[in-house]
Parts: C-alpha cells; sequence; structure tokens
C-alpha cells in the first residue's frame, strides 16, 4: 500500500443500526462503503463524461474505506483472499458501462493485495446512493490461509 503512496483512513463507523463488518464462517463481510473521503462524498451520478480521474478516486475511496474495515475487525494480515466484490453505481439512465466503473476498484485490490485481492465481482447500476455517492462497494474475504 505504501509503495502506491496510499494509507489507511479511520476504520468506518457505523451510520446505522447494522456493524461495519460481521464474520462468519471464515468469511468476513464488509457492509457496503459508499465513496467517502475525509473531504466529503465523491457524488454521482456517473455518465460518459465523468473525468477518468473522479471514477477512479471515487473506486479508491470504496476500496480504502473497506479495508479500513477489515483491517479493523479482524486485521488485512488475516485475509487470505478477497473473495467477491459487488459494486453499485449511481449512474444516469443510459448508461451501460458500470463494469469500467468497477474496473478501478478491483485493478487497486489486486495492487494493493496481489494475488490475495483477485475476486469473482458484480457491477449493478442503481438510480441513487446514499448522500449520492457515486460508488458503494460490497466486500467478502476468507479469514485465514486457504486450502
Amino acid at each position: 500500500m505504501l509503495t502506491l503512496g496510499l494509507s489507511l483512513p479511520p476504520s468506518p463507523a457505523p451510520r446505522g443500526a447494522y456493524r461495519s463488518v460481521t464474520v462468519m464462517n471464515g468469511l468476513a463481510y464488509v457492509s457496503g462503503q459508499v465513496s467517502r473521503t475525509a473531504d466529503g462524498i465523491i457524488t454521482g451520478p456517473v455518465d460518459s463524461r465523468t473525468p477518468a480521474r473522479t471514477i477512479r478516486n471515487a473506486a479508491e475511496a470504496c476500496v480504502m474505506r473497506a479495508l479500513a474495515a477489515l483491517e479493523g475487525e479482524v486485521g488485512l494480515d488475516a485475509i487470505g483472499q478477497i473473495v467477491f466484490v459487488r459494486g453499485f453505481v449511481f449512474a444516469r439512465a443510459g448508461f451501460a458501462d458500470h463494469s469500467r466503473i468497477l474496473d478501478a476498484a478491483s485493478e487497486l485490490i489486486v495492487a494493493i493485495l496481489g494475488s490475495a485481492g483477485e475476486h469473482a465481482r458484480s457491477a449493478v447500476g442503481v438510480s441513487g446512493l446514499p448522500g449520492d455517492g457515486l460508488l458503494e462497494l460490497e466486500v467478502v474475504a476468507a479469514v485465514g490461509t486457504l486450502n
């Protein structure tokens, strides 16, 4: 992470009646992390004119918040594999390139965790997210060594 010039933000606190991370049967389920930074929420909706830098920044914010949540609950050293990532993209009607938005998040996860970051994924277009966030990520991670 440091070689990428990145550091984890504080572990996100839940903003409602839920846990940031729940661990069960060797899997850590990270609640949805919206594209929130120390400066506020990177907002959508996204369309074909949204700058690539904005998309990358939103993806980075979500990924770093999800990793911070994992660090706070189990520690990143305990993660054997990122199993699944589901991304919700706040997009204008007619936008169809949701997968490209998630590529920025997937690439960053792999850049940080190496092969332990390789994961299955879904990209879902939505008509709104909390705080008008551009992106929200849910992450499922295997805790412990892989068989």
